[in-house]
């Protein structure tokens, strides 16, 4: 067995899933309430995609090899908690659709009421990143349990991202089981992410995760990865270009941003083998870039926990983002609810943003006060 050096914390990747909170409040400022996005925020929603739920459902597999107490029972046991928290947020969900409509019901217009029936039913039955996450542990404790070498992750994951796409929103005619297919590979409504597209990320997370038990030097490991990183990028960035060009009708894509938000945001909900590749350059590339500030910064052990104020906030967001992930959609809802069900301007959608992380972090700590009170 090859001897192991890096065992530690890998700091570098709880800062960079605390750093993406606030874009995922950006997003979904707009999302939750059928806002249209200005050209900046698309901008940014565009850099967002190609880490987002990536970045998660990616240390969720990077994770599982470095915490001891990941065994195949505590996975499963992981698993099946987030499959009943999706459904257990889909009720507050639904709750907060609800709690607008009495005090709106009689000046909706035809526009909001549609948006409300609709939303209702999309929400109570949503799939989102709980869920996804739920299956994708349960598959892992499978795989640890019948002890997959690190090649069969890669493998796997490999068969799994040129397979994916060749499925989307295929139907099965058979009751329950073309539900739960659906669930699992997309093509309703309701399902905002599926786990078989996502759980090529977990997969090659365990692989990565028992790789870098063995890097020695982290510095150079990451100096070398640097370049290969942007280069993956610069190619996927290309490719998106010249695909749009090729495009009938779309000449005209440098001016209209939404056609660049429009092919990002399929190949994020949906991505094939080129674009978690690219996915993963960008989240190796921001690791690398993180992790050589941070070694910049400090002349003590490398992996200790910066104390400034905003470190500590990325840092609790990084620590309690299930949590972050679950409360500030209700808010969003609410808002959407008492506006009619019609969506915000940008600059509104900014202010809302602003006031649900706000409240959040109020939730936030107050459930997690609850917690250690009641424990």
């Amino acid at each position: 067995m090859m001897k192991e050096y890096n065992t530690g914390r890998q700091i570098e990747f709880d800062y960079l899933k605390g750093i993406f909170m606030p874009f995922i409040f950006l997003a979904h400022a707009f999302q939750a309430t059928h806002s249209d996005m200005s050209p900046i925020v698309s901008c940014i929603y565009i850099f967002a995609t190609m880490s987002g739920a990536a970045i998660y459902i990616f240390i969720v597999g990077f994770g599982s090899v470095y915490d001891s107490r990941m065994t195949p029972f505590l996975l499963t046991k992981r698993g099946i908690r987030m499959i009943v928290y999706q459904y257990l947020c889909n009720l507050a969900y639904v709750l907060a659709l609800l709690i607008p409509y009495p005090y709106v019901k009689s000046s909706l217009t035809s526009g909001g009421a549609e948006a409300f029936s609709v939303m209702v039913k999309i929400y109570a039955q949503f799939i989102n990143i709980f869920f996804i996450t739920g299956i994708i542990y349960l598959v892992l404790a499978l795989l640890r349990k019948i002890q997959v070498p690190v090649f069969g992750y890669l493998i796997l994951a490999v068969v799994i991202s040129v397979a994916a796409p060749q499925v989307y929103e295929t139907t099965i005619d058979i009751p329950v089981i073309g539900y739960i297919v659906t669930l699992l590979i997309g093509g309703a409504p309701y399902v905002a992410f599926t786990p078989l597209y996502f759980l090529p990320y977990a997969l090659i997370g365990v692989a990565v995760g028992r790789c870098y038990r063995r890097i020695k030097d982290k510095v150079k490991f990451y100096k070398r990865m640097i370049p290969v990183s942007v280069a993956v990028i610069a190619i996927w960035w290309v490719s998106v270009i010249i695909r749009l060009r090729l495009t009938p009708d779309e000449s005209e894509y440098l001016t209209d941003i939404s056609l660049f938000t429009g092919i990002v945001d399929y190949a994020y909900s949906c991505p094939d083998i080129w674009h978690v590749a690219a996915s993963l350059a960008h989240i190796m590339l921001f690791a690398a870039i993180i992790f050589l500030l941070i070694n910049k910064r400090k002349n003590h052990a490398i992996g200790s926990i910066e104390q400034g104020l905003i470190s500590s906030q990325i840092m609790y967001y990084s620590r309690y983002i299930t949590l972050y992930y679950a409360l500030h959609l209700i808010v969003y809802l609410v808002a959407f609810g008492f506006h009619g069900y019609a969506g915000f301007t940008p600059g509104s959608c900014l202010i809302l943003m602003l006031i649900c992380m706000v409240l959040t972090e109020i939730m936030v700590r107050m459930t997690v006060y609850l917690r250690s009170r009641f424990a």
